[in-house]
């Protein structure tokens, strides 16, 4: 009686104690799938922190095969593909991200750092801004920080590009400089060749458009701008509309301008030159360059004239102004004009001299040599950064392409295995060994 009694006390306390350990362990309520994409995902991030990025890749590809709504995953393969220096990928996971969570601050991070990497810099600082908006300065270091890097990298991108237009200018006025010689010699030739200057037109997009432009353009002289007269009057100021009024008669009506800016052959040749299209000299101060930019406004813009294509002719206007606001930007326009003003100056001197030697009279005249010179400098850098953006465009092509192969490859290994898995062969195989094994013991 008394062992049954101690049996029946003993079971009746480890079941007590069973009960309360089940109930103090916590119960997993996650569903099957949600199981199955944890586990996928805790696998890729310890392949992510191992910097085993394609491992962490195919992981985060299996997680998100089951879950493809989950923010994070594609975050974080984001951040995976742009370790591989997979950036297009890195891009798309990062937009997909967004799409999926727009106030969440860190997929703008991930997509800011898939835009920087791929150089795509003002796409990059609007979402590095956004993710600021959403989270403050203070607790967002990483949008901080990659807003700096933005900034920094742009700022040495415009240094660098400026260094390299002046190259331009500077040894295309050396390969012109042939001491009054009517032609260029072979080996001049190569030495321009080698310093990227083409004697001729470039063979890209832009070849026919430059040449119609040269042919087209005309004998007409510039016109003379009308230096303001600063008289000093007492107690009698002009008022700045009045200004803006008068400069408004000088430019005619908003038809004149929209014929002069889109609807003249090679506009866009001619508007690369932000003072071309003010229609200012190029010595004007910046009150004049502002009142200028009203007085067109009030022409263009499209809230006031209904005419067709005022919107596109104002848009070279806002262009042309937001140029030469730029400190920086518009000394280096003037510092092109002065350059290719003397070039064109240096032309026609010898042009002259040649022509006076066999008594020949100048068909054109200082102005048009110098226009022709300045239309020439804006039309070779303008081709010279299609050309640049070209290359980038082929090279990122190039780049997806290699992603697209090696991404189909990986897939194609992956079916050969989940195939070889799902069928017999495997069991075959394996069978196949056992009886091998089972024979060579019986042989013993």
């Amino acid at each position: 009686m008394t062992s049954t009694a101690n049996d029946n006390v003993t079971s009746s306390s480890s079941s007590t104690t069973s009960t309360t350990q089940q109930q103090n362990e916590p119960t997993d309520t996650r569903e099957e799938w949600e199981i199955q994409r944890d586990a996928f995902k805790s696998k890729a991030d310890a392949h992510y922190k191992a910097k085993h990025f394609r491992e962490a890749i195919a992981a985060y590809t299996d997680a998100i095969s089951v879950d493809d709504q989950s923010h994070i995953l594609y975050s974080n393969r984001s951040a995976a593909y742009l370790s591989n220096n997979e950036k297009s990928k890195a891009l798309r996971d990062a937009q997909k991200c967004v799409e999926l969570k727009v106030d969440w601050h860190k997929g703008h991070n991930r997509l800011g750092s898939a835009l920087f990497s791929l150089g795509r810099c003002n796409e990059a600082r609007k979402a590095y801004m956004e993710s600021l908006r959403l989270q403050p300065e203070g607790s967002n270091p990483v949008a901080s920080k990659g807003l700096a890097d933005v900034r920094a990298f742009e700022q040495r991108r415009v240094e660098q590009e400026r260094r390299q237009r002046e190259a331009v200018v500077m040894e295309a006025s050396a390969c012109d400089d042939d001491d009054g010689a009517d032609d260029v010699s072979v080996k001049e030739k190569k030495e321009c060749a080698s310093m990227n200057v083409s004697l001729a037109s470039p063979k890209d997009e832009g070849d026919d458009l430059l040449g119609d432009f040269f042919t087209s353009v005309d004998d007409k002289k510039l016109k003379e701008e009308e230096k303001l007269k600063r008289e000093e009057i007492p107690d009698v100021v002009e008022a700045d509309s009045s200004k803006i009024k008068k400069e408004n008669a000088d430019l005619g009506t908003a038809k004149d301008q929209i014929n002069r800016l889109i609807l003249t052959s090679n506009h866009q040749w001619k508007n690369l030159n932000p003072f071309y299209v003010l229609d200012i000299s190029h010595t004007a101060s910046e009150d004049e360059v502002a009142r200028r930019y009203k007085a067109l406004s009030l022409l263009l813009h499209p809230d006031k004239c209904k005419k067709e294509r005022a919107r596109d002719a104002f848009e070279e206007v806002r262009k042309a102004n937001s140029q030469l606001s730029d400190e920086s930007k518009r000394k280096h326009v003037c510092d092109l004009i002065k350059t290719a003003m003397k070039k064109g100056q240096k032309e026609f001197d010898q042009e002259r001299k040649r022509k006076n030697a066999v008594g020949l009279k100048m068909e054109e005249n200082l102005e048009s040599f110098q226009r022709k010179k300045v239309m020439k400098v804006f039309a070779d850098i303008e081709l010279k950064r299609r050309e640049i953006e070209q290359r980038k465009r082929k090279h990122e092509q190039r780049e997806r392409e290699q992603e697209d192969a090696e991404a189909e490859k990986l897939k194609k290994e992956h079916e050969f295995e989940m195939n070889w898995k799902s069928g017999n062969r495997l069991n075959n195989r394996m069978g196949n060994w056992r009886d091998f094994q089972g024979k060579g013991k019986r042989r013993k």
